[in-house]
């Protein structure tokens, strides 16, 4: 099994990927939304060594929407009004996310999940 370098992990996100995060509440249209997924997906092979299926984050688009999650795999970004259902295994970032401690979380194939706050550190 792949287990990528611990010290790659724990290497705290750069401002690329916070704003790419960002752009999500930018209503992106396909071929730019596959264009950021493939940067992202680039990004996290090259400076962190594993690629997470995606990332939740509050959203910023105002009422109804409360978070978003971007898979990154299928290019889709997904916008939640609080009594939405999110998919497994997104959902389980959700509360992370809804607690306001993190800027955003990325969920795993493996399940696992890594908060990362604002200032780029990751919970691991």
């Amino acid at each position: 099994m792949f287990r990528p370098d611990q010290r790659k992990i724990r290497k705290a996100r750069h401002a690329g990927i916070f704003e790419a995060v960002h752009r999500l509440d930018a209503g992106l249209d396909p071929a730019t939304r596959s264009q950021l997924a493939d940067w992202i997906k680039a990004e996290y092979e090259s400076e962190f060594g594993d690629v997470p299926l995606g990332m939740f984050a509050l959203c910023h688009l105002g009422p109804p929407y409360i978070d978003h999650r971007l898979d990154l795999w299928q290019s889709i970004v997904e916008h939640y009004a609080p009594a939405d259902a999110v998919p497994h295994p997104f959902s389980q970032a959700r509360m992370l996310v809804r607690s306001g401690a993190y800027e955003f979380v990325e969920v795993y194939a493996s399940g696992e999940l890594r908060p990362v706050l604002k200032d780029g550190s990751v919970v691991t």
